[in-house]
């Protein structure tokens, strides 16, 4: 079975990615203005940056 590769988010790209979302704007249309094919890459830079600022935040109460 052939390995498919990961292509992996630019700092720009995960900035705008944060922005946009932030702004309200759906995964799927983040996805298309990318220029990703699917969403699922999206998804997991949104889990990953959400669950970052929840720990900074957290640590920043302590």
């Amino acid at each position: 079975m052939e390995r498919v590769s990961r292509i992996w988010f630019a700092p720009q790209q995960k900035a705008e990615l944060w922005e946009r979302w932030k702004s309200g704007q759906c995964i799927s249309s983040i996805a298309r203005t990318l220029g990703r094919r699917n969403k699922s890459g999206v998804y997991r830079i949104l889990a990953l940056i959400r669950y970052r600022s929840k720990a900074d935040s957290s640590l920043r109460a302590s």
